[in-house]
């Protein structure tokens, strides 16, 4: 699978990386060469254990979930790669591998733009998301339905989306508005989702 990157930004998450990354490794179908990990302004060791495991760190000193994304994407861009897809992460170890196999599938199989997780389908871990998550992401997919007819059940960062069309999407929010920015001008460019 080397047609597909994997971008995890991380912040301080020394406790729970080396946890996530062997989980992601062993049951996502990836490799390592396929995982980029962007090491947000960490403060602890979070940078020093993902590269004593042998996977791709990049450092972004500015703080910010998009300006790490951006970090990725710029490695990717100036190492003249050309992927077909660029699949985004948590650091934390929430994500399920076995999810991350169903997207890249659906994604191929449907042909879409992009392909998103949802954390509020299906059966919800309790403590998935704080009462102020599920209201902030209710409140943006209903404004995202009442503004652009796009309906969407969440705005987590679990997601893939096709290389072409994120470079279509010349994104540039540094922070959690990434998502976001996302979702907003892919409907406006008309992906498939």
């Amino acid at each position: 699978m080397n047609n597909v990157f994997c971008i995890i930004p991380a912040r301080d998450e020394e406790e729970g990386i080396e946890r996530a990354l062997t989980g992601l490794l062993s049951g996502s179908g990836l490799t390592k060469s396929n995982f980029i990990v962007v090491n947000n302004a960490s403060t602890d060791q979070t940078s020093k254990i993902v590269k004593q495991m042998g996977f791709l760190s990049l450092d972004c000193p500015e703080i910010g979930y998009g300006n790490a994304c951006l970090v990725a994407l710029d490695w990717i861009k100036q190492s003249n790669l050309h992927p077909d897809y660029i699949l985004f992460c948590d650091a934390d170890g929430s994500d399920d591998p076995s999810d991350i196999q169903k997207l890249i599938r659906v994604i191929q199989e449907t042909g879409a733009d992009l392909v998103i997780g949802s954390r509020t389908i299906g059966v919800v871990e309790k403590g998935a998301l704080s009462p102020i998550q599920i209201f902030g992401n209710a409140l943006t997919c209903f404004l995202i339905f009442i503004f652009f007819r796009r309906r969407f059940t969440d705005m987590g960062p679990l997601r893939i989306i096709g290389y072409p069309s994120i470079l279509q999407l010349q994104m540039e929010d540094p922070t959690w508005g990434w998502n976001i920015e996302m979702h907003v001008k892919g409907s406006h460019l008309g992906l498939e989702y």
